[in-house]
């Protein structure tokens, strides 16, 4: 429909160009009013409409996409909802394993079995947890289900000291399935001496995950297995459907991720969102599917709307055009030959020509106007000259001195991280007003840290910042004014804290890392949008070692690159060695605890 419009107006302004191109109604007495009128009114007119439905179609489009990233965003949290879930119940049975190891050998198995039915009563998903010998016998069960069948497997994977989870396993009776959980109990020698093996309702989870991303009066999110059946819906009855016949399971059973609208098995069409979820399973483990849908009509019903609305208006639009248009050219044609002069020597770079307005019409305020856009014209080349004597911003003087072109230069600079804990988890509670308030007053006070050392803000990244040291002029110190800045941000923390306890408000905690390297430095996009920035793998390594503060406990470290610079100044706290996530070498790392007491001037 669009491109059938945009060709009728295309072939009707194409009419109307030949028609003033060759003058056709100059044989008229009052041609060139007609003329003027004509191309005036039917210029606004033929865009009025175009734009008009264009903005309609771009309106509709831009509303699926956002329903789309909508339902995608769903799907992730689902995702992510079965690595956090899983993590956590596994350390809550680590924990419990370690409390169990020391009431072996005494076999005070009584205290045990209560301990565990307690967690039992506590913790819902636990159906059952038991202790097994390395014989495969059942020593202690939480009492409620103590004939449940044994995963041999789990049982001998917990006692190569891994962490098990099984494939989900059907329970007779049920459409859903339960799933063993098993950790090894460590004996003084660091090896097994016996099993906590749990079968677990890993689904209760995600059933009460997915009736909270219900959206709009349709849209929902569902879990799907590599069969086909459901496992999870805000619907408990729809559990155990076969959605294998789904195009966008079978896309995501491919490994596919993105979106379709298709018709559900009711006939309905929907926007489908649909993913890949990582199957928790230990072994043999077939990814499960997470799909999010909308019917499609609710989605657009929206843009529907607007598009009649832009209808209405371009209707208004072409009838005011033609009333302006004929009015426009009666007052144009007799000081048109006036100021075509005046324009012409402007143009020609007379900057001292003026117009001579005569009485007070909208004619005489035009040329007036034009006036002082000749006034203005000269005071800007005045202004030009003089700002031109000046320095902006750094990167605004770099940018300049590179004539704004792409690329850029390999520079050794040391590279800030800082991250705030858990800040989604604290965003729950606040409004979006909240949110934007908080984030404001943190960055201010972190940002003015940064600038008074000389740094410059990369960019911001959620409640995240990235800032450089060293990136546009020469500046040897710089990982010592990036530590310094990482010990005023930990002061800054703890005034805010400070702050928010006095407001009745839970503290906060930031990590921090910070990384030397030799990098990219310079402008980065297209020749209509660049931004000056750093690219490299020191900066992937910078953020890394930032996550590194929540394995060690500490708020700010450094690599050694740093540390080798800064070691005289500072005092430094080796770290264990430990791998970064997506790095195949083990680096060094350090907590900076303050400065030495001789360079603390």
């Amino acid at each position: 429909m669009l491109l059938i419009l945009i060709a009728f107006v295309g072939v009707a302004l194409l009419a109307l160009l030949v028609v003033v191109r060759r003058r056709s109604l100059s044989g008229l007495e009052n041609g060139f009013l007609l003329t003027l009128a004509l191309t005036l009114a039917g210029t606004g007119s033929l865009s009025a409409v175009l734009v008009g439905f264009w903005t309609a179609d771009n309106a509709e489009q831009a509303l699926l996409r956002g329903s789309m990233d909508d339902l995608d965003a769903d799907a992730r949290l689902v995702e992510a909802s079965a690595k956090r879930d899983i993590a956590i119940t596994m350390n809550q049975m680590s924990r419990i394993a370690q409390g169990i190891a020391s009431h072996l050998p005494p076999r005070e198995f009584k205290e045990i079995g209560r301990d565990l039915a307690t967690l039992q009563r506590v913790d819902r998903t636990f159906l059952d947890l038991q202790v097994v010998d390395p014989q495969g016998t059942v020593l202690v069960s939480s009492g409620q289900s103590a004939d449940a069948p044994l995963s041999r497997i789990a049982v001998a994977f917990a006692l190569e000291g891994e962490q098990f989870v099984s494939e989900g396993v059907m329970r007779e009776g049920s459409s859903q399935p339960t799933f063993f959980l098993a950790v090894p109990i460590q004996g003084g020698q660091g090896k097994p001496i016996a099993v906590l093996i749990a079968r677990f309702d890993l689904l209760y989870w995600y059933q009460d995950l997915l009736k909270t991303l219900t959206f709009g009066e349709t849209g929902y999110a569902v879990l799907i297995d590599h069969d086909g059946r459901v496992l999870a819906h805000p619907d408990a009855k729809v559990t155990g459907t076969d959605l294998s016949s789904s195009t966008a399971f079978r896309q995501a059973r491919n490994g596919r991720t993105g979106w379709i609208a298709e018709a559900d098995q009711a006939g309905v069409r929907k926007l489908m969102a649909y993913r890949p979820v990582k199957n928790p399973a230990t072994v043999n483990a077939k990814p499960w599917i997470a799909i999010a849908q909308m019917d499609e009509q609710e989605a657009l019903a929206p843009a529907r709307a607007f598009r009649y609305q832009a209808i209405a208006i371009a209707v208004v639009v072409v009838l005011v055009s033609l009333a302006v248009a004929y009015q426009v050219s009666l007052y144009l044609k007799r000081p048109l030959n006036g100021l075509l002069d005046f324009v012409q020597r402007v143009r020609g770079g007379d900057l001292t020509a003026r117009a001579q307005p005569q009485g007070r019409d909208e004619i005489a305020r035009l040329e007036g106007a034009l006036n002082d856009m000749a006034l203005g014209l000269q005071e800007r080349d005045r202004v030009k000259e003089i700002f031109g004597r000046y320095m902006t911003t750094k990167v605004s003087e770099e940018v300049l001195k590179g004539a704004i072109k792409l690329g850029g230069e390999q520079r050794r600079v040391t590279m800030l991280f800082c991250d705030i804990r858990n800040f989604t988890t604290m965003s729950e509670s606040m409004s979006p007003a909240q949110v934007v308030d908080f984030l404001n007053g943190y960055f201010s006070d972190m940002v003015d840290a940064v600038f008074e050392h000389g740094g410059v803000l990369d960019k911001f990244m959620g409640d995240a910042l990235l800032c450089v040291f060293g990136s546009i002029e020469e500046m040897p110190d710089h990982p010592r004014r990036a530590v310094m800045v990482g010990l005023r941000m930990k002061a800054l923390l703890a005034k805010i804290n400070g702050e928010r306890n006095m407001a009745g408000k839970t503290p906060i905690d930031i990590g921090i890392g910070i990384h030397t390297d030799d990098v990219i430095v310079g402008n980065i996009g297209s020749r209509r949008r660049l931004e000056y920035t750093v690219i490299g793998d020191g900066v992937n390594t910078c953020q890394r070692v930032e996550n590194a503060n929540k394995d060690f406990g500490t708020t700010l470290l450094i690599t050694e690159t740093t540390y080798e610079a800064v070691q005289s100044e500072f005092e430094c706290r080796p770290m264990q060695e430990a791998p970064l996530k997506g790095k195949t070498k083990i680096p060094r790392l350090w907590e900076v605890v303050s400065f030495r007491a001789t360079s603390a001037t």
